[in-house]
């Protein structure tokens, strides 16, 4: 039983088809991997000081605007620990407790897992993307290619 060449070229084209989509869900899942293994999830304590300064947004962006004689008072005044520990901290740990208040403002506790999820759809989408282009190209170059 004899195969038309129009026959032959759609079975090529579903095998390239389905080696794009397999090829882009291991190259996702292996970006994604990657990526986790690079940038572990927040450790507990973080989470604790991410979710305080959610909450309490506003007194804690009030306090790291103050200049340092007016944090010394509020310090005296203050009840929750992060006060005290923030006038202890070295200059270094200082920015590094201003960049994380400015990234918790609007923190959730699984986001994290929400942006693995995010990164794998978008490089799924990417490498298909890729994949059906460059499959794409092959079959217009078949197409165009003078018969033998």
């Amino acid at each position: 039983m004899d195969q038309t060449p129009h026959e032959l070229d759609d079975k090529l084209d579903r095998l390239v088809g389905k080696i794009s989509l397999w090829t882009s869900l291991f190259l996702a899942t292996a970006m994604t991997v990657w990526y986790a293994m690079a940038n572990p999830p927040d450790s507990d304590e973080l989470k604790r000081m991410r979710l305080f300064f959610k909450e309490n947004a506003i007194k804690v962006g009030e306090f790291l605007r103050m200049p340092h004689d007016e944090k010394i008072k509020e310090v005296k005044k203050a009840q929750h620990p992060f006060y005290q520990s923030y006038m202890k901290a070295s200059e270094v740990e200082k920015g590094k407790i201003r960049k994380i208040y400015h990234e918790s403002i609007d923190y959730t506790p699984y986001q994290y897992w929400f942006n693995l999820f995010g990164l794998w759809m978008i490089a799924f989408s990417g490498f298909w993307f890729i994949g059906l282009m460059i499959q794409g190209v092959v079959n217009l170059v078949r197409q165009q290619k003078p018969p033998l």
